[in-house]
């Protein structure tokens, strides 16, 4: 497995020095051998931005030889009789490594960067979203705890209703904090199990909340799939518990494909637009048609976290009559 990934990430610079030998020996007389050498980099440092330094050395070692091999006289052959050469070699696989060594310190600061600019928004969402549900406990309980009010056994139970319906808002935030915290850390172990798909999205069903039905159309030959039950369930309650939050509509489609299990969930009412819609699976992504509902936009997130752990992915789009959150999951997990 790890060679077959090392084989696909080098594919490409391999075509791209392929390309590059032919325009070389095509119009070598034109670009002569300094710029050919020049030429022979571009694979290198393609390499070098987008592999790792492992991949990065291949694909300097067969720039090197294809260089020696069709353009360092005697041509066609390996053998080197000036040691300029092998100097020239050793720096354009030396200067392959600095680059990549390079782009993985950018990719680093990069990801810092953006875990700053996530615990921020953090933050900014919890102090919002949990004095909320917390203001509204704090006043519903003290209600219950002051004497000098004569309460019914009715305006009891609205006061109990409220810091039940405050807890509950509490408990979803933090548990989808909790679940966030867990995918990006990586210590989250996928368990290899049997998926069946239609039982799972019966489960969720049942947990998310919800005051009108969803249309369900299931394929007959849904496949079983491997992988984690628990981490999918939450997947699909996550898409459910969004789309009835701001839709007014539900339709949910499960579908055989070729690659596994396609799980399509739609909804009608206040539409994001397109733009908004295919980034709506980002963290603490919060769209223009939320209506001031609860969450600090996790929820996709999560799903998004979790399908890609299984070899899948999701999708968001709108069409400005309804939003979908599509999910593709494999029969097999690879990798």
């Amino acid at each position: 497995m790890v060679y077959n990934s090392i084989m696909y990430a080098i594919v490409p610079p391999f075509l791209l020095l392929i390309v590059l030998d032919f325009v070389s020996k095509l119009f070598s007389e034109e670009l002569q051998l300094v710029n050919i050498g020049m030429i022979h980099l571009l694979p290198i440092l393609y390499a070098a931005m987008r592999l790792g330094r492992r991949d990065t050395l291949i694909v300097s070692i067969a720039s090197v030889l294809s260089f020696n091999f069709f353009f360092i006289p005697p041509t066609l052959t390996f053998t080197v009789h000036d040691v300029r050469y092998v100097f020239s070699f050793i720096i354009m696989i030396a200067v392959g490594q600095i680059v990549a060594w390079l782009s993985a310190r950018a990719v680093i600061a990069k990801e810092l960067e953006t875990s700053e600019r996530l615990q921020e928004t953090l933050l900014g969402s919890l102090s919002h979203e949990l004095r909320t549900p917390l203001a509204a406990i704090m006043g519903a309980s003290s209600g219950l705890l002051t004497q000098e009010l004569n309460l019914n056994n009715e305006q009891k139970q609205e006061l109990y209703q409220t810091i039940d319906s405050g807890a509950q808002r509490m408990r979803r935030l933090i548990d989808n904090l909790l679940d966030t915290a867990r995918l990006q850390s990586g210590v989250l172990k996928i368990k290899d199990q049997e998926c069946d798909i239609p039982e799972l999205l019966g489960s969720a069903l049942a947990k998310a909340e919800h005051t009108f039905s969803a249309t369900l159309v299931i394929d007959s030959d849904v496949p079983q799939i491997r992988g984690d039950a628990v981490l999918i369930e939450l997947a699909i309650f996550n898409l459910l518990d969004n789309a009835f939050k701001y839709g007014d509509a539900v339709n949910v489609t499960v579908s055989r494909e070729t690659f596994g299990v396609m799980i399509r969930i739609c909804n009608t009412g206040s539409i994001p637009s397109s733009h908004e819609a295919s980034l709506a699976w980002k963290a603490f992504s919060r769209l223009s048609n939320v209506r001031g509902e609860e969450g600090i936009g996790l929820g996709l997130y999560v799903a998004y976290r979790i399908a890609k752990m299984h070899g899948g992915e999701v999708e968001t789009m709108s069409d400005d009559i309804q939003f979908c959150v599509t999910m593709r999951l494999p029969e097999r997990r690879y990798g």
